[in-house]
């Protein structure tokens, strides 16, 4: 199971529908599906909102989903699974539940993912060159969900699931603060 914070609910729908595909033997069909679902929350802001927006029916989001479905071409699993993630009144959580599920690919099929939080936008070439700087400590190929969180002054956070790895800038200032601290 995924050790990311996405919620319990998400990472028990992506479960699920991992099982589903997994039995299918559709698991990459069914990652590709997703790919489209999530392009499309990502680029289309309206669409986003709509999905999350607590006030419109759960009958108005299956609607608007199986139109959508369609013009994707989206296998009937994902079809499915979609109707019942909305009427369930979890279509919010389709970002994480997506995400988890992307996860658990990658877990089966041996590739491990790190979480990298850097203060401004990686290049290509720096990520090629954590994945390899990663790949030899760990002996695995990684997928790298990079993050911008501009506290962090320089340097990379990275976590793999429950190990992390700071090198900070942040992280060092407050390591000389508190050495700082006990010595005053």
């Amino acid at each position: 199971m995924s050790k990311t914070s996405h919620s319990a609910s998400a990472s028990r729908y992506a479960n699920a529908l991992f099982q589903l595909a997994k039995e299918a033997k559709v698991l990459d069909s069914i990652s590709n599906d997703l790919d489209k679902i999530m392009g499309l929350l990502i680029s289309d802001k309206e669409f986003s909102s709509f999905i999350k927006n607590p006030s419109i029916k759960n009958v108005n989001k299956l609607s608007l989903l199986n139109i959508i479905s369609d013009k994707l071409e989206l296998s009937k699993l994902t079809k499915d699974f979609i109707g019942v993630v909305t009427n369930k009144g979890r279509v919010s959580s389709i970002h994480d539940i997506i995400f988890s599920y992307k996860e658990l690919v990658s877990d089966f099929n041996g590739i491990k993912n790190a979480h990298v939080s850097a203060a401004k936008v990686l290049t290509d070439e720096q990520v090629a060159s954590i994945k390899k700087k990663l790949k030899e400590k760990f002996s695995t190929e990684f997928n790298l969900h990079t993050h911008i969180d501009k506290s962090l002054i320089a340097g990379l956070k990275i976590q793999i699931g429950s190990q992390m790895i700071d090198s900070t800038i942040k992280s060092k200032l407050n390591a000389l603060k508190a050495k700082m601290k006990e010595v005053a």
